[in-house]
């Protein structure tokens, strides 16, 4: 083998690991049922109906929601709207807003310390024991029971990440309108997303040169299976008539967050994690609450030219001062 060709390989073998680092193929602290096959979510969600209707259901996560609510929103008939959301996502939005109001449920007994009928009641479920029979049919663990497990199973922050807590800052942030566009799939693929979602906004006309762009991280991949994992690619919206495109009007609410910069390249994104939602938070446990499940991604550089090299970005969480 040439020195050319060696070096060829060398480079392969290096971003195949690099790749392997945004997979988790089997969570660590997801469900231990094994799960039925089922059709895959699309990549990206490009039907603007079904994407409004997916934030919509996921804004109001924590609220009843019955089918003709969701499918006024969007303008169609009840029938007509649930025919066409299980077409398009290979299910009904009841298994799709069960599923993921469960999996929030799972990151907080996670990463909080509260009462296992208030995370029922937040998420939706009208008594303590209707969740626990829902969370055990989806994870094969009883709350209490998988708040244990998870906390063992889950990745434990290293020596340098417990240095980094010092970094991590704490201020209060305005709300934003943004547009976002909906992807489904590994973390692997969020470099990927960034180019896809430039190029959407290109064919827009959006300003993307002037404007804020934003990452939102909705699901832990210890919890959550790769291909179920949402992130939304998202830019600060000044007023722009995107029309029926798949870009979706989405809030960044006004709020505290702990922020920490992430300068390296993005499949080191779970140490960042770890520096801020277990370190950072284990540090200041009698003083903030992790407050959301939520994570943001404020790019201090455009995250679609720096494929496979360093991304620069604020990791953002919302927490809650302790009184």
């Amino acid at each position: 083998m040439s020195k050319i060709e060696k070096s060829v390989d060398d480079h392969e073998n290096v971003l195949i690991e690099a790749e392997k680092k945004l997979l988790h193929r089997s969570p660590f602290a997801g469900s231990r049922i094994p799960q039925k096959p089922r059709r895959s979510l699309p990549c990206v969600l490009d039907d603007w109906r079904i994407a409004r209707a997916v934030h919509f259901m996921e804004r109001n996560i924590a609220e009843p929601l019955p089918l003709e609510v969701v499918a006024a929103h969007v303008k169609l008939s009840p029938y007509h709207f649930q025919r066409y959301f299980k077409e398009t996502m290979g299910e009904t939005p009841s298994a799709y807003l069960r599923r993921i109001r469960l999996d929030q449920a799972a990151l907080r007994l996670l990463l909080s310390d509260r009462q296992v009928a208030d995370i029922a009641f937040g998420a939706s479920y009208a008594s303590h024991e209707a969740f626990v029979r829902a969370f055990h049919q989806q994870f094969g663990w009883v709350p209490s029971q998988y708040r244990t497990h998870a906390r063992g199973a889950s990745s434990v922050p290293q020596p340098e990440e417990l240095r980094r807590t010092d970094m991590v800052q704490v201020k209060r942030l305005q709300d934003m309108p943004l547009l976002a566009l909906r992807f489904y799939g590994p973390y692997a693929n969020v470099e990927a997303n960034w180019k896809k979602f430039a190029a959407v906004a290109d064919q827009a006309r959006l300003p993307l040169d002037r404007l804020q762009v934003i990452g939102i991280v909705y699901d832990n991949p210890e919890i959550t299976p790769n291909e179920l994992i949402r992130y939304d690619c998202a830019l600060v919206d000044t007023g722009f008539d995107v029309g029926s495109s798949a870009l979706t009007p989405v809030a960044f609410a006004a709020d505290t967050y702990a922020t920490l910069e992430h300068q390296a390249p993005y499949q080191e994104i779970f140490s960042t994690y770890r520096v801020l939602s277990f370190a950072w938070l284990s540090r200041v446990a009698g003083e903030f609450a992790l407050e959301e499940t939520k994570a943001y991604e404020f790019y201090l550089d455009p995250p679609w030219e720096n494929f496979g090299a360093t991304q620069r970005f604020n990791l953002t969480l919302p927490v809650r001062k302790i009184s």
